[in-house]
């Protein structure tokens, strides 16, 4: 297993700045400012909850559910007394009161039945022990105030109390719930293959400038529809099968091995109701699934017997489907029960990875405008369900929050303009002149800033028959003409396209001696930029990996993959994006942002970099999470290396960024002749809790990799220079939102507030330098602005530089001509971590839906790993 890297002394924080550039204007977040804090003292217990006899195969830790279900019949059953007023529980280990227990000393145990009918003597089903021990008592009579923004641990706790208490209302209204959000099947939404959006309201309590807010949100949960395990199965099989035909009952005997294992992985926890023998007992978690169940064989006292004879003698119990798969619900005492009793309990969350085919479809439904979004949230904050405005829980603690969104000032920093050959887009006189366009342009009558070389192409087609070879070669001669007249100089070679008749590799292959057949006719001592496209059926994924792992790794030559329906009916929209990621792939440069701060930029030899880790799905703990980092080498801050790393599953820091790092600083000394003098690092992929741990140990990390760069001759540093660094995090998963507000109009035309837009007073931290940065135009839905905190700054940009910075790096990406969310490198490294699941050998499995079970041997990984160079931009 990967140790974790030890951290370094504590970096000093970043003193808090507020920006100037850009022009004022209001508006509106779906925050709500809690008005008065309760003043009484908060008793805090911990919580221990474990069965009265321990089962072997049971789980042995409870979910939260579980857990609320306990703890709400030891208050309102088992000790009522004990519990008045009634405390507040988060499900796991904390609960919460406005005065102390009414039990002896500072520990108390308790046994809970969950049952209501008599238990026969002896019985400890359904029995658990509760163990409270008080732990702190927090007097908020003076400093309510301050300690609930203080950012210590005392403070913490507090938050965890009001955390806890603005969802005891709602979740007394439903089971679905996660740590953040609670849900109601009111108005669910029904989606293919056995499963329902049900709408909810994520909510968290925040220390911001202006106070303490809630955050409120619409928020969405998948969950599996509530019907018998075999109908769901046909239901789900039908839709995600290997076969893509519908699934009828009797084709549950002969699933594929792939659809089996697929089966397991989705059914694997979710918990099902048992109909034989007849009465109520509580759901139990799937452990795994079991093939022709009414033969399995087992011991019923000395003799042997089936599950098909167990049940047709002891409950009269026929099995209709005998043949089918059967549910186990205990692994240790093997007890397995046939599917066909099984149903699935209602209200259960599906927390796996999305498929492909869901997330278009989850999209249509839970997409949102900013009118109808923000709306929404004030239905839920005035309505019932959250029930802000009538909350027992809020009027005993002496709670109340407002019930309208806040206010905020914010500013809309100037757009930079855009550098073709021979020409800028002026971005500020567009916006001017046409209000839907902000952050926005097109390539139409002008030319890359630096067209890639002249190039050779081969063509491979994969396209199914409607779409002929000839055909493909028109529009593969339309594309050319396309990138053509934005600059390149392109020669395809080979004449017709070749078919993929002899499969993928060797398709490949025959389409690069091709291309070494033409450089050798041309003369020429070695290969000149080339590549390969390749136009493939519009369902292909297997075939696109294996594209690209040749191209990535095998044989570093670019490649470029097009679908059969887009390409067949390709319009001047759709070449011109395909050219701006072949140019790049070849070594060109579309274009690039400029303006003051670019040319502020270029006075010191400056690299940028992006880093992320992206990890295996919920609950995965059998794959590798990814590690990648992008820096830049040019002055335009447009091309980049990439360099990527496996490491232990989950583990959020990146383990060798020592290494990688140093690596980039050589790259950049390799291709410049000289050596950063300036490194703005942004840092994607970290979680609010692990900021602490990402500053201490990465930030050291990149310090020793500066020092060993220094002991390099060429690179001409100082030794004991501190690295030149900034150091940004940038956060995407959060759900703070931003609407017009008072004042002049600052819309576009999907209703979303103006690319530019940035916001660092009212609801940013009270304790680290952050901001939010709206940086692009809106396209469905309503947009989520970009988090930036500041963690180091030994370079002393002031935040509205690290501003317009941030800013500018959003018009700088490759693959489209229009702003986006974050800085291009951050965008890269994603990409670059997606796409390193191509280079893990596909024994493996590391593209398999769900967990395998087995162990983790990150040993076996790196060696099923290879990757790319870091010489050509192939992840554009």
């Amino acid at each position: 297993m990967q140790s974790k890297p030890q951290p370094s002394q504590t970096v000093v924080p970043v003193a808090r700045q507020y920006g100037t550039s850009g022009r004022p204007v209001k508006v509106l977040a779906n925050t709500f400012a809690i008005r008065t804090l309760p003043t009484q003292t908060i008793y805090h217990y911990d919580v221990v909850i474990a069965p009265v006899a321990e089962r072997p195969g049971r789980d042995a830790e409870l979910n939260s559910r579980r857990g609320h279900e306990i703890v709400h019949r030891l208050q309102n059953i088992t000790a009522p007394a004990v519990f008045n007023p009634r405390a507040f529980f988060d499900g796991k280990k904390n609960l919460f009161s406005v005065g102390p227990l009414k039990m002896q000393g500072n520990a108390a145990e308790f046994i809970v039945s969950m049952s209501d009918a008599p238990q026969p003597p002896g019985s400890t089903r359904g029995q658990f022990r509760v163990r409270l021990t008080k732990v702190n008592d927090i007097n908020l009579s003076r400093r309510a105030n301050e300690i609930f923004a203080g950012g210590s641990d005392v403070s913490q706790i507090a938050l965890t109390f009001l955390q806890i208490v603005i969802r005891q209302a709602p979740m007394l209204k439903t089971n679905t719930f996660n740590s953040r959000s609670v849900f109601t099947s009111a108005s669910k939404k029904s989606l293919s293959g056995g499963f329902n959006i049900w709408n909810g309201f994520f909510q968290s309590v925040r220390p911001t400038i202006r106070g303490l807010v809630v955050n409120v949100d619409v928020s969405h949960a998948i969950v599996y529809e509530e019907m018998p395990v075999l109908d769901w199965a046909c239901t789900f099989l039908s839709k995600f099968s290997s076969s893509r035909r519908r699934i009828q009952m009797q084709d549950l005997e002969r699933l594929s091995e792939t659809d089996v294992k697929l089966l397991r992985s989705v059914l694997k926890g979710v918990r099902v109701t048992v109909s034989v023998p007849a009465g109520r007992r509580p759901a139990r978690p799937i452990k795994d699934l079991v093939p022709n169940v009414g033969n399995y064989a087992f011991m019923k006292g000395d003799e042997e017997t089936t599950i098909k004879d167990y049940y047709d003698e002891k409950y009269s119990c026929r099995l209709r489907y005998p043949k089918l798969f059967g549910i186990c619900v205990n692994v240790q005492q093997k007890t397995i029960v046939p599917a066909e009793i099984c149903t699935i309990a209602g209200g259960q969350m599906f927390k796996k990875v999305l498929m492909p085919e869901q997330m278009s479809e989850v999209l249509q439904h839970v997409t949102r405008n900013p009118r109808e979004r923000i709306e929404a949230i004030e239905r839920g904050v005035n309505g019932d369900f959250l029930d802000y405005k009538n909350s027992p829980f809020f009027s005993q603690i002496g709670m109340q929050i407002d019930l309208r969104p806040m206010e905020t000032p914010a500013r809309l920093l100037p757009p930079p303009d855009i550098q073709y050959q021979g020409s800028v887009v002026d971005l500020s006189v567009q916006a001017e002149r046409q209000t839907g366009t902000h952050g926005t342009w097109n390539v139409v009558r002008r030319q890359f800033l630096r067209p890639a070389p002249r190039s050779l192409w081969a063509v491979v087609s994969f396209a199914p028959q409607s779409f002929p070879l000839p055909d493909v070669e028109q529009s593969v001669m339309r594309l050319k003409q396309c990138c053509e007249r934005l600059g390149m100089a392109i020669e395809v070679v080979g004449g017709r396209p070749a078919s993929a008749a002899g499969g993928v590799e060797k398709a490949l292959e025959d389409a690069l001696a091709q291309l070494d057949a033409r450089s050798s006719e041309l003369g020429l001592k070695q290969r000149p930029p080339c590549l390969v496209l390749v136009v493939l059926p519009d369902s292909a994924a297997a075939q696109r990996r294996a594209v690209k792992a040749w191209g990535d790794v095998t044989r570093q030559v670019a490649t470029q993959c097009v679908k059969t329906m887009k390409f067949r009916n390709a319009n001047d929209q759709y070449y011109n994006n395909v050219a701006l990621k072949v140019n790049v792939k070849l070594g060109g440069i579309n274009s690039h942002p400029i303006g003051q701060i670019y040319t502020g930029l270029n006075k010191e030899p400056t690299m940028v970099v992006g880093a992320d880790v992206t990890h295996p799905g919920p609950g995965i703990m059998d794959r590798p999470s990814i590690a990648s980092l992008v820096s830049s080498f040019d002055v335009t801050f447009s091309r980049y290396a990439a360099f990527t790393k496996v490491q232990a599953p989950r583990l959020e820091v990146i383990a060798e960024l020592e290494e990688m790092f140093l690596t980039a600083l050589r790259y950049f000394l390799h291709v410049n002749r000289v050596s950063p003098r300036r490194i703005i690092f942004y840092r994607d992929g970290v979680s609010e809790g692990e900021y602490q741990t990402v500053e201490e140990i990465e930030i050291k990390a990149l310090s020793d990799a500066w020092d060993k760069f220094a002991e390099i001759p060429e690179a001409g540093v100082p030794k004991g220079i501190p690295v030149p660094l900034i150091f940004i995090v940038v956060g995407k998963r959060h759900h703070l939102r931003f609407f017009q507000g008072a004042g002049p109009n600052i819309k576009d035309k999907t209703g979303n507030v103006f690319g530019g837009l940035v916001v660092d007073k009212e609801v940013a931290s009270p304790h680290k330098s952050d901001f939010y940065l709206q940086s692009h135009p809106g396209l469905k839905g309503t947009s989520r602005p970009s988090h930036y905190i500041v963690l180091y700054n030994k370079l002393g940009f002031s935040i509205d530089i690290v501003q317009q910075i941030s800013y500018f790096l959003c018009y700088a990406y490759a693959r489209c001509t229009r702003s986006v969310s974050i800085p291009a490198p951050v965008y890269y490294a994603d990409i670059v971590c997606t796409r390193a699941g191509f280079y893990l050998d596909e024994n493996l499995g590391y593209s398999d839906f769900g967990s395998s079970g087995a162990g983790f041997d990150l040993s076996v990984w790196r060696k099923g790993f290879k990757a790319p160079g870091p010489q050509n931009m192939y992840f554009i």
